[in-house]
């Protein structure tokens, strides 16, 4: 049985945002859903802090997608930490597979570095 969204298909769209009403919301963590992408935003002036408000909302994530037998691409997925200070940040999993840490990640055509710089905006 295939599970998904057709791409390139004229309902993929539509079909990928229903399909996708349910994913777990969280009073830590923001969403950012483009079409298949989806961002995982925390907050908090402690990186560490930040991260495991951004693990323990990947962990929903991941039963969600058990439950729906979705896969998250593993060589797509990246985490970034945006910082002034130099600082440690404790690493994420999903699905027992430790996210890469990226040192700029691109997000709806822009380019963001860890200190938003925008020296490599293009």
């Amino acid at each position: 049985m295939l599970l998904g969204v057709p791409q390139g298909s004229i309902f993929g769209p539509l079909l990928y945002t229903i399909y996708t009403t349910d994913i777990p919301k969280s009073d830590t963590a923001i969403l950012s859903i483009f079409a298949d992408d989806t961002t995982v935003i925390t907050t908090h002036p402690y990186t560490i802090l930040a991260s495991a408000k951004r693990q323990d909302h990947l962990r929903t994530i991941e039963n969600w997608t058990r439950k729906w037998r979705l896969k998250i691409n593993k060589t797509k997925t990246s985490h970034i930490t945006f910082a002034l200070q130099r600082g440690y940040c404790p690493q994420v999993c999903i699905n027992q597979t430790v996210v890469p840490p990226a040192e700029t990640v691109k997000y709806l055509g822009f380019h963001f570095d860890k200190r938003l710089t925008w020296k490599n905006t293009w």
